[in-house]
């Protein structure tokens, strides 16, 4: 685990892409609990592994993670290609054949992190059952 969130501050971003400040805001004060989600900026090697996966896998998407399902290979990343500092957020499943990666996609971050909260909450939910 890193001391503080990681930002990829070593590893290149796309040419004018800023992360949200919705996303900044939230690091500064604590990430809440998502599970079946985990977030990527407290483990600098892993937001490393799944920016340089998929970018490999799906060269011809921008894509910035932070955020993986850990039931499956589903990894929440920004659109890299929007430059309005409000990214729309893709759900993108790795490992697959390019073309059939997008599985979906919220507004922006603020929509990710609701609907992700009431996915929380169930999956949580259903583990009292």
């Amino acid at each position: 685990m890193t001391a503080g969130p990681y930002l990829f501050e070593d590893y290149p971003l796309p040419d004018g892409f800023k992360l949200p400040a919705s996303y900044l805001e939230l690091l500064a004060k604590g990430l809440p609990e998502i599970d079946p989600w985990w977030w990527l900026a407290p483990y600098k090697d892993r937001a490393n592994y799944w920016a340089a996966t998929l970018r490999q896998q799906f060269p011809s998407r921008s894509l910035v993670p932070f955020a993986k399902h850990g039931g499956s290979d589903d990894v929440a990343c920004f659109d890299g290609s929007d430059m309005s500092g409000d990214p729309k957020v893709l759900y993108i499943h790795a490992f697959c054949s390019p073309g059939w990666e997008l599985r979906g996609d919220a507004e922006n971050f603020q929509k990710w992190l609701q609907n992700t909260e009431i996915e929380a909450a169930e999956f949580q939910a259903g583990d009292e059952d």
